[in-house]
């Protein structure tokens, strides 16, 4: 954490008093605006390689694949690996992605294969970055200037998309695609150098690293079994499946429809990233008014009638309108998802709980591409952008009733810090690990135990514990107390301590309800080791015949 002086009422442009901070900002924005004028430079090539408004729009699913395949895997490195050397290894390799494609279209190399597969490589890029980009803010900045800091990086982010398509349109309207592709590269150069400057502090831990494959499955295992983010994923999905049409036909309408040039065809990108930032200087003042499920109503609903306005009016200047009203939504609706998965994780899962987003909503946004321009191939551009329009209107009856929970309660997700039982002398790597809990509990309060058990069970599998099994001991009516037996797997020892760590405060309340029906206030706690291997050579059950 920064060695600097807590702030205690931080204002909105506190943050950048952090030099850090600050140098990061703006080399960000420096490359955001790059990203952008390289993207309106590879969608504008491919409509002079091309007239198939399928290849133009596949652009946008060769730069979002990715995600889709990528980012948990991502999120899973920047978990267990110093972030900053990652994010420096994922901003040289675009840079270098970008330089080379430069390089092709001066020499006259570059084919619709070839631009897809830049924009391809491009993507992988980003999908190493965008997880560990979205962890490191808490790094840089003291704890109360983190909402500050994230709402300075989503402007930002949204400047950068105002101006960068209204520059990329100029400098391919005056100088061709490969000086945009050339400026993306050296856009990426002052990101890198001040990753290289920031001196990282580690944070100090006694436990064992986690292993790649490992993280890995106890991040798909968090996502699947907590409720709260899987609202969050469900509804980006059923947003960005139909919103991303604006990104990846958009070309194909302003020179197809509207008959405009590079520059009207960036000017329209940038009414839809200026649309964005007045989102951003609205937002504060309307959740003052409006609670988030009403807020995330409006704006899909705002986005939607952008996109008829898109399907059936084909006046440049309508469409313009329609765009800046389709940014609004764009960043009112994924600012508001993106701040919930914030809310929603803790710290230790947090990257890649950011991976499994951007993963969600990469998926939606490239298949949704591809979907979106096969539409336009067979029935056109205009029924295209209506049948998002109501595709997006029916998901929003689907999920409107699903409610981001961290965004009406305050979660404590700070991890609790009491030592879960005492030391025991076993190799962190030994394992599995059989947990045994014992429970007395007396006979009036079974059936408030038995559902105070579901919330331990959901806890701990969500945290990576396995073959969870729960037990109850036969005894007759007169018996004054019942005995129950939990049980699970950990991996090993050290992922068994790591599970330890991973408990929130606000997951005391939900052993609280277990054990205060239980005998001494707390189960008896026994760890087993497994004792030999089985014959597939691996330590823990035998899976016989």
């Amino acid at each position: 954490m920064p060695q600097n002086p807590p702030v205690a009422s931080p204002g909105p442009f506190e943050p950048l008093r952090i030099r850090i901070y600050r140098a990061l900002l703006v080399a960000s924005v420096a490359s955001n605006v790059g990203t952008w004028i390289q993207s309106v430079g590879e969608k504008w090539l491919m409509t002079e390689l091309t007239p198939s408004p399928l290849l133009v729009s596949l652009i946008e699913t060769g730069t979002s694949l990715p995600l889709l395949l990528l980012a948990l895997a991502a999120g899973a490195l920047a978990d267990i690996v110093d972030r900053r050397r990652l994010l420096i290894a994922a901003q040289s390799f675009m840079m270098l992605v970008a330089a080379a494609l430069s390089a092709l279209t001066f020499a006259g190399r570059v084919t619709p294969l070839v631009l897809l597969s830049m924009s391809l490589l491009i993507g992988v890029g980003a999908a190493v970055t965008g997880p560990a980009w979205q962890a490191i803010i808490p790094e840089l900045l003291p704890r109360p200037l983190v909402p500050a800091g994230v709402a300075l990086n989503s402007a930002g982010f949204n400047v950068s998309r105002a101006v960068g398509p209204a520059l990329g349109g100029l400098l391919v309207a005056a100088a061709g695609a490969r000086f945009a592709f050339l400026l993306n590269a050296v856009s990426f150069l002052g990101t890198v150098v001040v990753l290289k400057r920031w001196k990282r502090e580690a944070t100090p831990s006694d436990l064992p690293a986690e292993r790649f494959l490992g993280a890995m499955r106890v991040g798909l295992r968090y996502v699947r079994h907590s409720r709260e983010l899987r609202v969050i994923l469900v509804r980006a999905v059923g947003f960005v499946f139909s919103g991303g049409i604006v990104f990846s036909l958009l070309p194909s309408l302003a020179v197809h429809r509207l008959r405009l040039g590079s520059t009207g065809f960036g000017l329209l990108l940038g009414a839809t990233g200026a649309g964005a930032v007045f989102a951003t200087l609205l937002l504060p003042r309307l959740r003052l008014r409006l609670s988030p499920n009403t807020l995330l109503a409006a704006f899909t609903l705002l986005f939607a009638a952008g996109l008829l306005v898109l399907a059936f009016v084909p006046s440049p200047l309508a469409v313009a309108g329609a765009l800046f009203a389709c940014g609004m939504g764009w960043l009112s609706v994924l600012s508001t998802c993106n701040t919930a998965v914030q809310l929603s994780v803790p710290s230790w899962v947090r990257a890649r709980a950011f991976g499994a987003y951007i993963t969600t909503w990469g998926g939606a946004l490239a298949a949704g591409a591809a979907f979106w321009g096969a539409v336009a191939e067979r029935g056109g551009i205009r029924a295209a952008f209506a049948g998002a329009a109501a595709t997006m209107l029916a998901a929003l009856v689907a999920t409107g009733r699903m409610r981001i929970a961290a965004l009406y309660h305050d979660l404590d997700l700070s991890p609790i810090r009491e030592a879960p039982h005492p030391p025991e002398p076993i190799d962190p790597e030994r394992g599995p690990i059989l947990v045994h809990l014992e429970y007395s509990v007396a006979r009036a309060d079974v059936p408030a135990f038995r559902d105070a058990m579901r919330g331990i069970r959901r806890v701990r599998i969500r945290d990576g514990a396995v073959g969870w099994a729960f037990f109850e001991e036969p005894a007759g009516r007169e018996t004054p107390r019942v005995a129950f037996v939990e049980t699970f797997f950990s991996s090993s020892w050290g992922e068994h301590l790591r599970q330890h760590h991973r408990a929130t405060v606000e997951d005391r309340d939900v052993f609280a309800a277990a054990y205060r029906l239980t005998e001494g206030g707390r189960p008896r706690i026994r760890h087993l080791v497994a004792a030999w291997e089985s014959p597939e050579g691996r330590p823990g059950l035998w899976r016989g015949e």
